[in-house]
Order: C-alpha cells, then structure tokens, then sequence
C-alpha cells in the first residue's frame, strides 16, 4: 500500500482502508462507535457541498469536512484487490 491520505482527498466510489484518526479521544470514541476504526475497509458513498458520505459494512455516515480531514487513510485500487 502507498502512504496514508487524508480522507477527504478520495473521490465518490474510492475505496480503502482506516488507517488512523488525527483527533482527540472524543473524536476517536464517537466514529469508533459508528464502526470507523483503524482496518475497517470503506468506499466513499457521495461527495456533496461539505459533506462526505462512507459506507463502512451496512452502514453509510455522513461526516462534515472537519472530522472528515482527521481521518488518514489508505487508497484501495482496485489492481490491488486482485
């Protein structure tokens, strides 16, 4: 895999993977309740005005660009996949 990014530098359909929160505890414990995790595999479900949209599992949230920006990730390609 390539170096962590920012979330909020995937476009709508991405995919990837958790690789860690930039925040404080609070932050860290309220996405961790929504199942966004370190290793939790996501796609980036919509990209509208300052909201991002991720489907982590079954479940799509929706998060504003600041919480979004905390979030480091890993780009999925899908050549990796195979």
């Amino acid at each position: 895999m390539n170096s962590p990014i920012v979330i909020t530098a995937l476009r709508e359909g991405d995919q990837g993977v958790i690789h860690s929160i930039e925040g404080g505890s609070a932050l860290t414990s309220r996405l961790a309740g929504m199942g966004i995790v370190g290793n939790a595999r996501f796609r980036i479900a919509q990209v509208s005005g300052g909201l991002i949209v991720i489907q982590v599992a079954d479940t799509r949230i929706a998060l504003g660009r600041g919480e979004a920006s905390k979030i480091m990730v890993y780009k999925i390609d899908f050549a990796e996949e195979i």
